[in-house]
């Protein structure tokens, strides 16, 4: 039977959720090996990657693979994810990729797996939670790592996931204030959790967790003073706040006294990351405008939030 133009075309809708099922199942080897090379521009270049990392890339990978097979039935979920998953672990063997690193294909599944099993919007909004929070403590894991581009800029590792946190956490705003202000307070803890764990020095443990707090909490209050803009221009305001805010008190706090953070050093850092965090912000926004079914909606202000609060009045939101 021939489709008629306003039947959509079922092979094309559940394509893009299929690429993405199949890349999130089988990518962990691979996006490990380069967090590990990127760690090895630090001061400490770690010869394999801790497990509580390793851990964290899973779950990166868990959520977008969640919200991929939610589009998919779950026979093709299961077929699909499972080939990826077989085709990623031998392509990471066959390239001589530490064994450590399969570990984070088990890791995205069941994580994934028990995304998929909580009832109505819970999985969404656990999944944002969890790449918000995975990629901020991953981030703060390369805190060390500096990539030189040109003679002037130096890109911090950690830099590059913020383009997946700051639109990560503009997406869970569609949860409420709330909700927003809870995640934070987890990522904030959880970094200080991880960088324990792997043995961070404590004064950069103790700016992060200040920075993220402070500049997550400048963030979400300009956020919801933009609740009647367009989401584009909600996240490109936030952000621009948000951006140099979290890298002029990082990095200052971080590393001022060391003896390479001259005034020049650091200001190629801040000027760079600025740059870097508020392009990759923008990106990851734009890639989500590409899509219509991506892009959160205003929370409604008069309803009561995902965390059961009652949101805020509008008349406060001015």
């Amino acid at each position: 039977m021939q489709r008629t133009p306003s039947q959509p075309d079922p092979d094309r809708r559940s394509a893009t959720p299929l690429a993405v099922l199949a890349i999130a199942a089988g990518a962990g080897p691979f996006v490990a090996a380069l967090l590990l090379a990127l760690a090895q521009y630090g001061s400490m270049p770690p010869t394999v990657l801790p497990w509580p990392v390793l851990g964290l890339v899973g779950v990166l990978l868990a959520a977008p693979l969640s919200a991929a097979a939610a589009h998919l039935s779950a026979r093709t979920a299961g077929i699909t994810a499972a080939t990826a998953a077989t085709l990623g672990t031998l392509g990471a063997a066959s390239l001589d990729l530490p064994l450590r690193d399969l570990t984070t294909v088990p890791v995205a599944l069941a994580v994934a797996v028990a995304l998929r099993a909580l009832p109505g919007r819970r999985a969404e909004l656990y999944g944002a939670a969890l790449v918000f929070v995975g990629a901020t403590v991953l981030a703060n894991f390369t805190l060390d790592s500096f990539l030189p581009f040109g003679d002037f800029f130096l890109v911090n590792v950690g830099t590059l996931f913020f383009g997946i946190t700051f639109t990560q956490r503009d997406r869970l705003h569609r949860f409420g204030r709330t909700v927003v202000y809870r995640v934070i307070g987890v990522a904030a803890v959880a970094n200080v959790l991880a960088a324990w764990s792997v043995g961070t020095p404590w004064r950069y443990v103790a700016v992060s967790f200040l920075v993220i707090v402070v500049a997550e909490a400048a963030d979400t209050e300009v956020y919801h003073r933009l609740l009647h803009r367009r989401w584009f221009a909600r996240v490109a305001g936030s952000n621009a706040v948000s951006a140099p805010l979290d890298t002029v008190l990082f990095t200052v706090l971080a590393f001022a006294g060391a003896p390479f953070a001259s005034a020049a050093w650091m200001t190629q850092v801040i000027v760079t990351d600025v740059i870097v965090k508020y392009g990759a912000s923008l990106l990851a926004a734009i890639t989500v405008l590409s899509n219509p079914a991506w892009v959160p909606k205003a929370p409604d202000l008069n309803a009561r939030d995902a965390s059961g609060a009652q949101a805020l009045d509008p008349a406060r939101q001015r």
